[in-house]
């Protein structure tokens, strides 16, 4: 909303002037008095409104901001509110005239309106209620009732006069609807009711019920020819007992009469006043006595007042006007003087204080109820902020635990993988020093033939391999078993002691490590010794070929000796392979033709020196341990030499794995561990997602709740504004002091 919508009420009114419209008028205090508190609470059902939506978004929430019965009270404000803007609507000021027949009320009602509307004349003129309003349409209509068809204003003496054949019941209500352009006290919102006579119905009772009951202005029409009668004071005792503190004027009417008896003027006047002064203060108890006499008993002439209003431009002044008349005419407007400031004061009072007082309670209950929730919000806010720290600090030390963790998980698996490795590849090696008696306990039949051999190769590749790994798993096993186990349990329990669930502890608990892993030791004898040739052809070992072989390899033992071995690391690796190659080619070409000069000198030298005998005898021997060797080299010692081959053969292979394997077996140990921990550490990770959405939740749980105290301040700010409106008007237009009187 933007700024105050009460308006300046007039901080002057000056005279009213006959036959002269009058912006300052005390009427107008209504006028601005309803437009204001119709804007006001135009403002208050806007806010309504707006705290309507804030409640239905609040209650859909499940923080139990609001409860249902409150809320549903709340929503119940809106209607409430449209049917007091259109009851503000309608709400005029309404003054109600009655008194005996032929006292005038209608006269004075004319003279008001400045028209003869109402029908007048002598005796029993009005016979059922007229009610004068306004319209903004350019013609007058009647509306009678149980029809909503406009008539013809000509048509209001037949309906509402007593003269009238076709006349209405005497507590019906004819509604004159006459152009507010044409009156003033209409276009400000004031309603006239002319009563019949009240001694014409002794339903007076039901008279006040159906008309009176929402009137701000009684006026008592008396013929100062007569006095008030008990039906008269009846009436108003009635009036006085329904309504609290009515305001009523005694008007005392056909005052031009006392021009016939000047001498009797002042006498009868203060009977009058006496008389009326009595019933209003002493009977009534309305007022004192000098507000009685000043400011509600008047004496005038309405005839007067009427033709001086509606009269003929070609008349005399005087013409109609018994003397004296300028004074009753001045006693007539100073009547209705203090007839619209009682009826402007009294009609805001009246039609508006149970309004504003209504918005009050709307506001504050709006208020309140929008506090409550705001305050409510902030609660939860802060308790949802003390949670998120909590959370948040224990994501950040589950984040620290799980990166310690992992951390120290990745030592331990690097730790025992190392230590896997070194086992592996030291049992390895012992095994293979133990090759050669492996090999001795393979007991298959042995076979040379050349068909047999593969066969036999097949097998111990077999059995090689399956000892092999067989021992290799007798000796790390247990060992290596123990230290998975400790592994395991360590991982376990660090893993739990990060978790506080107690359900995934259980299922940590419930984690068993792969009962069916193995480290396997694949050693592919196979593939490994595929290229392995046997060599079981029988060689007479004193023969020239295996002489010549030992003495090559001797050379070649001599030639890797630690001298030659000094002098070729002196160089580059490339160079001393070359030379090494070179020198050792040399050698044996020198080796070889001294060896064969040598023997063939031996040969000559032993034949001269000891002669053909002699060279029987040892070639006697030579042939014989031939024989003997040769008689010897039976399936058996064909199979020791296949061993014993292999067994070399084997070894030199496996030795180039023994990395390969070792590393081969390690990684599997680690990828156990890896999995294992992996598998616990998931709980870790779903407990960490699990804080994190939780954490999600709570902020968007504190978004939602800073809407609502944001949006809580907003109309709280915004009740405020109404409620400063509310009071400014009630301090403007409902206090003592809010009709500025008229200068004289």
């Amino acid at each position: 909303m933007s700024g105050s919508i009460i308006h300046e009420k007039p901080t002057s009114l000056g005279p009213v002037r006959q036959n002269s419209e009058n912006d300052h008028s005390p009427l107008k205090l209504f006028t601005h008095a309803k437009t204001t508190i119709t804007g006001i609470f135009k403002n208050i059902a806007s806010y309504v409104n707006d705290s309507n939506k804030y409640l239905d978004e609040v209650s859909k929430s499940d923080r139990n901001l609001i409860a249902d019965d409150k809320h549903k009270n709340i929503q119940q404000l809106k209607d409430k509110v449209n049917r007091i803007l259109s009851v503000i609507s309608r709400d005029h000021m309404k003054v109600v005239f009655f008194g005996r027949t032929s006292n005038g009320k209608s006269t004075t009602v004319n003279a008001m309106l400045r028209e003869r509307i109402l029908p007048v004349g002598m005796g029993h003129t009005t016979n059922c209620f007229l009610q004068i309003e306004g319209t903004d349409k350019a013609e007058p209509y009647v509306l009678t009732p149980g029809s909503d068809e406009p008539k013809s204003v000509t048509s209001l003496g037949n309906v509402g006069s007593a003269l009238s054949r076709e006349k209405l019941d005497s507590d019906s209500l004819v509604k004159i609807l006459w152009p507010k352009e044409k009156c003033r006290l209409i276009r400000d919102d004031v309603v006239l009711v002319d009563s019949p006579g009240i001694d014409v119905s002794a339903n007076l009772d039901q008279w006040i019920e159906d008309h009176c009951l929402d009137a701000d202005v009684f006026v008592l029409v008396v013929s100062a020819e007569a006095t008030i009668t008990v039906a008269e004071k009846k009436f108003l005792h009635n009036v006085a007992q329904r309504l609290s503190n009515p305001n009523i004027f005694i008007l005392m009417n056909r005052w031009d009469a006392t021009a016939y008896e000047p001498d009797e003027v002042e006498s009868v006047k203060q009977q009058h006043l006496d008389r009326g002064l009595e019933f209003l203060c002493d009977e009534l108890h309305l007022c004192d006595r000098k507000e009685a006499s000043e400011h509600r008993m008047f004496f005038i002439s309405a005839r007067e007042a009427l033709l001086s209003r509606n009269k003929d431009p070609t008349a005399s002044p005087r013409t109609g006007f018994n003397e004296g008349y300028k004074e009753r005419l001045d006693e007539f407007t100073k009547f209705e003087h203090e007839f619209e400031e009682c009826i402007s004061k009294t009609a805001v009072q009246t039609k508006f204080q149970q309004h504003t007082n209504r918005g009050k309670e709307i506001i504050a209950l709006l208020r309140d109820t929008t506090a409550n929730i705001a305050n409510k919000s902030q609660t939860l806010k802060q308790e949802l902020v003390q949670n998120l720290t909590q959370m948040d600090e224990k994501n950040n030390l589950l984040e620290h635990e799980l990166r310690s963790m992992t951390e120290s998980a990745k030592e331990k698996i690097r730790h025992i993988s190392e230590d896997v490795y070194k086992r592996v590849a030291q049992t390895l090696n012992d095994e293979i020093k133990r090759l050669y008696t492996l090999i001795e306990e393979f007991d298959r039949p042995f076979s040379s033939d050349a068909e047999q051999i593969p066969l036999y190769k097949r097998d111990l590749h077999r059995w090689v391999e399956d000892r092999l790994g067989s021992n290799l798993q007798n000796r790390l096993n247990t060992a290596l078993y123990a230290s998975l186990s400790s592994v395991h349990r360590e991982i376990k329990e660090r893993v739990k002691s990060v978790l506080s669930n107690n359900e995934r502890k259980m299922l940590v608990d419930s984690i068993v490590p792969r009962s069916d892993f193995a480290v396997s030791y694949r050693l592919d004898c196979s593939n490994l010794c595929s290229d392995f040739r046997e060599d079981i052809q029988f060689k007479f070992s004193l023969g020239f070929t295996c002489l010549w072989q030992r003495f090559v390899q001797n050379q070649k033992e001599s030639l890797t000796g630690p001298k030659h071995i000094n002098e070729l690391t002196s160089s580059t690796s490339l160079l001393n392979s070359t030379n090494d190659l070179l020198t050792t080619a040399n050698n044996i070409s020198a080796l070889t033709s001294k060896s064969g000069l040598v023997a063939l000198g031996g040969c000559a030298l032993i034949w001269r020196s000891v002669g053909w005998k002699v060279l029987g005898v040892v070639a006697g021997i030579y042939g014989s341990l031939y024989l003997y060797e040769r008689l010897m080299w039976t399936k058996t010692a064909q199979e020791r030499a296949f061993k014993r081959q292999y067994a070399d053969y084997a070894s030199s292979k496996m030795k180039l794995i023994v990395d390969m394997t070792s590393g081969n077996a390690s990684a599997q140990v680690q990828q156990e561990l890896s999995m294992y921990f992996a598998q616990t550490l998931r709980y870790v990770d779903i407990e960490k997602d699990e804080l994190t959405d939780n954490m999600k939740l709570l902020r968007k749980e504190m978004d939602q709740l800073l809407k609502y105290i944001d949006k809580g301040k907003k109309l709280r700010k915004q009740g405020d504004d109404i409620d400063n409106e509310l009071k400014e008007f009630s301090k403007q237009y409902l206090s003592s002091n809010s009709i500025i009187t008229t200068s004289e």
